[in-house]
């Protein structure tokens, strides 16, 4: 199966989600996830340049994200970013030395907010 790696996830990235075990963890997409991002979420982008622009730039939006939290039920990283909509890279946590991007879709507005909030939150939440 065909990989690319897009970045690995950062010190402040780990510490800001609570999980600081997944420093300097790759992250991936295969081929089939790719696939997966067109076949669920094409129709969800404005038109199809914003698509192909958001697959291209992956490593864009992870490295520069505007916020990233730890989704504890679905066990996954969630980056976030405002581009031309909000953007939302699902990166799911797994016991390996590569982190896969499942999934890629843009989000409302209100949702953007709520999950920044939640995000600014859990940066003061001791566990």
């Amino acid at each position: 199966m065909n990989k690319e790696r897009i970045a690995k996830v950062t010190s402040d990235m780990a510490n800001e989600c609570k999980r600081p075990e997944l420093t300097g963890k790759e992250i991936v997409i295969y081929e089939n996830d790719r696939k997966h991002c067109y076949n669920r979420h094409y129709g969800d982008f404005s038109n199809p340049k914003e698509f192909a622009f958001i697959m291209k730039n992956l490593d864009y939006i992870i490295n520069e994200c505007d916020f990233v939290l730890y989704n504890e039920k679905n066990n996954s990283l969630e980056y976030y970013k405002k581009i031309h909509n909000n953007i939302t890279v699902r990166v799911k946590v797994e016991n390996s030395n590569e982190l896969k991007i499942k999934t890629v879709f843009p989000i409302p507005d209100k949702k953007y907010e709520n999950k920044k909030t939640k995000a600014a939150y859990n940066k003061y939440v001791i566990n």
